[in-house]
């Protein structure tokens, strides 16, 4: 166990190490990033397209739309990423003595990282607006592992499947594009008509989303309440993952 701890401890220093090398700033471009796009959404949508927000805490566009993507990057980066962890890292398949789940765990965990380092941006931002709920930032410690859970679950399927097919990478392309539309991420789930709502609140994102906009921004929807059912299905993915990976994993150095 303390092995394979300190192999995907090294593996994601050696993931942003390869992010950021050579560039002038370094580690400070997880910090800089969000700060640009806060300004940048803030001015597109707030300013320019004057788009107004319907039963939300939060007048500024920006700041409701990145509450909503905060979770939304690091669960798309892991579940992306997770389909080519293996045939990305044949050799270490191949010539090393370890779960190949590591792999997969490096990808979760670097984009959970970023959301972090950004999670600690947006909420001084927030902070200086005046605008952060501190009351609801205790939500955080409950939506976050269930959040890497469920990428975790969803990336050691798509990562065996991939191993076997190779046209899933792009097709996780277009389905992740598919869910981040069906998520309410960049509208309110108010402007969504009524007929169409009660399908939406059935996609976890859409509850894991407004667990995030609840903690930083509090409003009148408590989503709360749907914590224990998206828990389960977090546990579920995570439990099919598990076992589909480790029954075929010995399989994986013959596919590569």
């Amino acid at each position: 166990m303390k092995r394979q701890l300190f192999l995907l401890t090294e593996l994601v220093k050696r993931d942003f190490q390869g992010r950021y090398a050579g560039s002038l700033l370094g580690f400070l471009w997880p910090f800089l990033l969000p700060v640009w796009q806060l300004v940048l959404f803030s001015f597109v949508f707030s300013t320019v397209m004057k788009i107004s927000l319907v039963g939300e805490r939060t007048g500024s566009f920006g700041i409701f739309l990145f509450a909503g993507l905060l979770p939304w990057m690091a669960v798309n980066e892991g579940i992306t990423r997770s389909a080519t962890a293996v045939t990305d890292n044949a050799d270490l398949v191949r010539h090393s003595r370890f779960r190949s789940e590591v792999l997969v765990m490096t990808v979760v965990v670097a984009g959970v990282i970023q959301q972090l380092i950004a999670g600690v941006v947006f909420a001084a931002v927030l902070a200086f607006r005046g605008e952060l709920v501190l009351g609801g930032l205790p939500l955080l410690l409950l939506a976050l592992p269930v959040q890497v859970a469920m990428t975790l679950g969803l990336g050691l399927l798509v990562c065996c499947v991939h191993t076997i097919f190779r046209d899933v990478a792009q097709a996780v392309g277009l389905v992740m594009m598919g869910w981040f539309y069906l998520t309410p991420i960049v509208y309110p789930i108010g402007l969504v008509p009524e007929e169409f709502r009660g399908w939406l609140l059935w996609n976890p994102l859409t509850l894991l989303v407004g667990l995030y906009r609840q903690a930083f921004l509090g409003g009148a929807d408590d989503w709360s309440a749907g914590l224990l059912g998206l828990t389960a299905f977090a546990a579920v993915l995570l439990g099919a993952g598990l076992w589909l990976f480790r029954r075929l994993e010995s399989t994986f150095a013959d596919e590569i």
